[in-house]
C-alpha cells in the first residue's frame, strides 16, 4: 500500500543546496588561486557557472505556492538569474571578451541588489506594512522598482567606466 509522504522543510533544503553550491564554487576559487601550481581560471569560471545553473531551477521551484508581490519579485529575479547564467556559460567559451565581463558585473550587481531588496520588501518592509498580494498597484510597483534597480546598475556601471577612463587617460598619462 502506498503512503503519501510530504517533503518536509522544502524551502530550507533549497536554501541549503543554494548555499552549498556557492560554497563549493568559493572552495574551487580558493584551491585554484592558492593551492594549484598555476591558477586555473577556466575551472573557477566553470564552478561559478555551475552554481548559477543550480540556482536557476532552485529558484523556479522556490516560487511554488507563491502569489502576488512575492511571485512577481521572484519572477523578476529569475529573469536576471537566467541572463546571468547565460552570460557565465558564454564566458566559458569566450573568456577574454570585455563586453562579457561588463555584462557579468552588471547582472551580478542587479541580481544582488534585487535579492537584498526582496528580503526587505517581503520579510521586513521599511514601511512596516505588508504588501497586499491582491493589489495590482503593489504588484506594478514591484516591477517598477526592479526597473529602477536595472537603471541604477547601468548608471553605476557607466559612472565606474567613466571614472576609469578619466583615471587612465588623464591622471596616469600626466604622471
Amino acid at each position: 500500500m502506498y503512503h503519501q509522504r510530504t517533503f518536509m522543510y522544502r524551502k530550507q533544503w533549497q536554501h541549503l543546496t543554494l548555499y552549498a553550491a556557492f560554497f563549493l564554487s568559493g572552495c574551487v576559487d580558493v584551491v585554484s588561486q592558492n593551492l594549484l601550481p598555476k591558477r586555473c581560471i577556466v575551472l573557477e569560471q566553470g564552478a561559478q557557472a555551475l552554481s548559477m545553473c543550480l540556482l536557476l531551477p532552485l529558484m523556479v521551484s522556490h516560487m511554488q505556492d507563491t502569489e502576488g508581490v512575492e511571485l512577481r519579485t521572484h519572477t523578476l529575479l529569475i529573469q536576471a538569474l537566467f541572463l546571468l547564467t547565460l552570460v557565465l556559460t558564454v564566458e566559458l567559451w569566450a573568456p577574454d571578451v570585455l563586453l562579457i565581463w561588463m555584462l557579468k558585473a552588471f547582472l551580478y550587481l542587479v541580481t544582488g541588489s534585487w535579492l537584498m531588496q526582496i528580503g526587505f520588501m517581503l520579510y521586513r518592509p521599511v514601511s512596516g506594512y505588508q504588501w497586499m498580494d491582491d493589489d495590482k498597484h503593489d504588484i506594478a510597483f514591484a516591477t517598477t522598482f526592479f526597473c529602477w534597480h536595472v537603471a541604477f546598475g547601468a548608471f553605476l556601471m557607466i559612472w565606474t567606466y567613466g571614472c576609469s577612463v578619466v583615471w587612465h587617460c588623464y591622471l596616469i598619462a600626466d604622471a
